[in-house]
């Protein structure tokens, strides 16, 4: 069981890093932004597809490391502790990449919902 969670860790961990870097670097770059963070509020403008993707991708890079982390942890645990308590390190690693990962886009359109208007355009921040 400890190996089918630490694969599973692996590529959780391999896709959210991968899937990042593309967000975060790549897929501003897309002139038809086929392909990103696809949300309605996203592909409003230029502005907001850059930024939506450049936000998430941050998000996921470090839900991939975090992934790492914890799925080094686990394979530490098994040579200290036992394989069960290794396993359990393993899932909760496993479901701390999908929430991370799912939480970035909660979190990505709240920032765009901040930051700019219905239209697409940057909202001016008040100076206090």
């Amino acid at each position: 069981m400890l190996w089918f969670f630490l694969i599973l860790d692996i590529i959780f961990s391999a896709a959210a890093i991968f899937g990042g870097y593309y967000m975060k670097f790549r897929a501003p770059e897309d002139t038809e932004m086929k392909m990103g963070v696809l949300t309605g509020s996203a592909k409003k403008s230029r502005d907001t597809w850059e930024y939506a993707n450049k936000t998430c991708g941050k998000y996921w890079i470090r839900a991939g490391i975090a992934g790492i982390v914890l799925t080094t942890l686990a394979v530490n645990a098994a040579f200290i502790t036992s394989e069960k308590k290794a396993a359990i390190v393993a899932l909760a690693a496993a479901v701390v990449i999908v929430l991370m990962m799912s939480c970035s886009m909660t979190t990505v359109m709240m920032k765009l919902r901040a930051n700019f208007d219905e239209n697409g355009k940057p909202v001016e921040k008040e100076e206090q």
